[in-house]
């Protein structure tokens, strides 16, 4: 990725253990087994001290031994109440990191400078990267991480306010926890205790950070939406001007892709850390690092400290495998009969990782598989676009139960390859999908839609859509009198009632029902399906996702669309290794996020917000190299003419010194 060549304080970090880039640090690592060995030291530390081309000057092997006895305590302490956590070999580095610039700031704060603006003058007539200024010790005065979602980011914040309290680089006059939203206020509040980290839920009413509550190094979680500049009448926002400082500051996913919010929040978290400390962790820094925006570049080029971004994270086989079915259009094909297609194929693609698990209780058990959950979510949770595609989703649903024989017409054509989509070369999409269920079902075809009432549904009947009295937001989803097979989570029920009355869908009220949405993590729920949940994209800890439907995919929503992938890829793995297992069949299966978009253009912006975070897709690249003329005859404009020849079109003038070069993508046939 050409930001990495940007991550100067990473890159510098990387150099004294002898590495250019994240993919050797990696090389040198993948494989150690985490924990200590008989000697008591990390086993990381000694590959690390073993290095052919450690900094030995700058980095003796004793002073590894004590950041190492160093991390062991940190650990130690994240434990005491905790069911014990091991660190993996990245978290360790992003740990050792941050030991590493903290001892260097407390104790030769102006020789650390020296040695990092040296390596910054040689690096950048190397890899030609230019940083707006030199390093400061204000530049050193916050430290990001950049990791995927599911590696241990919170795991890593509580360590690092150990290391904070461990240098004491000054005292604090407030802690405070940064986060987008209020549910995950609340996981980490619950997080921090559970590390033995003393926090305060903020609710508007406790007056905040100073005093008794700082010299306890308390730490308060609150919104960053509660902060503001100018206070205008009551509620539960706070002047940023009330928090003194030096202040600590912890953030989490501190940018949204919306670049007002983004400046605003930025400013009010910059004044909230002025002459304190800011640690920021962040899975999307892909997605607002460009070349076009060198002032942000440069910032985070002197801050993120380590670099775990989720090539690596899937690289080393963390989380679940993924298969986006990128269908371009046939425009011989309604828009309509494309989304009902795109539909069916999403609820055949669930349902056979839900028969894999049924029928495989025990391997699934194994792996540390939970029950698949076909989920319907997108990134633009409010207005118009929202609530019609949605209210599609309903309708879709209402007729499978509505009329049989269209879901079993729409299921047989999808399974005989008729289903009216193709690929680049004419077979259709999914020539290649499906062929668990076709073993189950083979001769017995007509057993299936049963089955998948049964399965997914709870059975047939009635389609019913229940408002939740006893839950904000929820409606549930249920056939017949049966349990609830769904639950909707949505921002305004009463305009999505509106939209529905609209094409004749009544909803009822349920006056006893709890909520729906918290239960789907429990064993026993019955939820199969959810739909348009902005609290999957933030925070929410479920395993189960295993098929995504795309809804309004917002444009510019890079990192919600980043943070969607991350919960949905999410896996615990066997003996909570958090990796794929790479055992075939049904194991593979269900370590699959089957990803399909009910809209067109929906894949696309997910595909590039994707693709931003450079997953190893593959790339060829075919030089054109200018021989003989008759080389050129069988090239052709890029209208796809035929009759047009490309030498009698385009007059174009080669430069040898720089050939130019074809790129083609594949991703579609992928």
């Amino acid at each position: 990725m050409s930001v990495e060549k940007h991550l100067v304080l990473n890159c510098y970090l990387l150099s004294l253990f002898g590495f250019n880039e994240t993919h050797e640090l990696q090389a040198a690592l993948t494989g150690v087994e985490p924990g200590q060995g008989a000697d008591g030291r990390s086993r990381f530390a000694a590959v690390l001290a073993a290095q052919k081309d450690l900094n030995r000057e700058r980095l003796p092997e004793e002073l590894l031994l004590v950041y190492d006895e160093n991390i062991k305590n940190y650990v130690d302490r994240i434990n005491f109440k905790r069911e014990p956590v091991t660190l993996k070999y990245f978290q360790y580095m992003a740990v050792l990191f941050t030991e590493i610039v903290f001892d260097a700031l407390k104790n030769r704060a102006s020789e650390f400078l020296f040695e990092l603006n040296d390596f910054y003058y040689e690096f950048s007539k190397e890899n030609k990267v230019e940083l707006s200024s030199l390093f400061s010790e204000k530049d050193l005065r916050k430290l990001a991480f950049w990791m995927a979602t599911g590696s241990g980011k919170t795991l890593i914040t509580h360590i690092n306010y150990y290391q904070f309290f461990h240098y004491k680089l000054f005292d604090p006059n407030g802690i405070i926890m940064l986060t987008p939203n209020e549910g995950l206020s609340r996981q980490h509040y619950d997080e921090l205790l559970l590390s033995g980290i003393p926090a305060i839920l903020y609710d508007g009413s406790n007056p905040g950070v100073h005093g008794a509550i700082a010299n306890e190094h308390t730490v308060l979680v609150m919104e960053i939406t509660k902060l503001v500049e100018e206070k205008s009448g009551g509620g539960v926002t706070r002047l940023v001007s009330e928090f003194e400082g030096p202040n600590l500051v912890f953030v989490d996913e501190g940018h949204k892709g919306k670049k007002s919010e983004d400046q605003k929040w930025a400013h009010r978290r910059n004044m909230l850390a002025k002459d304190g400390f800011v640690f920021e962790y962040s899975a999307t820094f892909g997605q607002i690092l460009s070349k076009k925006n060198p002032a942000v570049l440069a910032e985070y080029g002197k801050s993120i400290i380590f670099n775990y971004s989720y090539r690596y994270f899937y690289l080393d086989n963390y989380g679940k495998d993924f298969s986006i079915l990128n269908v371009r259009k046939d425009s011989s094909l309604s828009e309509g009969l494309f989304q009902e297609t795109m539909f069916v194929a999403g609820l055949l693609s669930y349902y056979e990782q839900l028969l894999a698990y049924e029928n495989n209780r025990r391997l699934a058990q194994e792996n540390n598989l939970e029950k698949p959950l076909w989920v319907f979510v997108g990134t633009t949770v409010t207005g118009k676009d929202e609530h019609s595609d949605v209210v599609q989703i309903i309708a879709f649903l209402e007729r499978i139960f509505r009329d049989p024989s269209w879901i079993k017409g729409k299921i047989k054509q999808i399974l005989k390859r008729e289903s009216g989509l193709h690929d680049e070369n004419g077979k259709d999409i999914f020539q290649d999908r499906f062929k668990y269920l076709e073993n189950a079902f083979s001769g017995r075809e007509a057993e299936m839609l049963e089955d998948i009432y049964r399965r997914v549904f709870g059975g047939s009947g009635p389609f019913g859509i229940y408002e939740l009295r006893n839950a904000e937001g929820e409606l549930g989803l249920k056939a017949g009198e049966r349990p609830y097979f769904g639950v909707i989570n949505i921002g305004s029920v009463a305009d999505l009632k509106k939209e529905l009355g609209k094409v004749g869908l009544e909803v009822r009220l349920d006056a006893l029902s709890s909520s729906l949405f918290h239960n789907i993590k429990q064993n026993d729920s019955t939820i199969n399906v959810l739909l348009g949940s902005k609290k999957f994209i933030e925070g929410w800890d479920t395993w189960r996702v295993s098929s995504m439907a795309l809804l309004n995919i917002g444009t510019g929503q890079g990192p919600q669309i980043v943070q969607l992938f991350g919960r949905g890829v999410r896996l615990k793995g066997r003996a909570m290794s958090l990796q794929r297992s790479g055992v075939a069949g049904p194991v593979k299966l269900l370590e699959t996020l089957n990803i399909y978009g009910i809209k067109a253009d929906y894949l696309t912006r997910f595909l590039e917000a994707i693709n931003r975070e450079d997953i190893d897709l593959e790339t060829i690249e075919v030089p054109v190299i200018p021989q003989k003329e008759e080389k050129w005859k069988g090239l052709y404009t890029l209208t796809g003419d035929k009759k047009k020849r490309f030498e009698q079109e385009e007059v174009l003038v080669l430069d040898t010194a720089k050939l130019p070069f074809a790129r083609l993508d594949l991703l579609p046939k992928v």
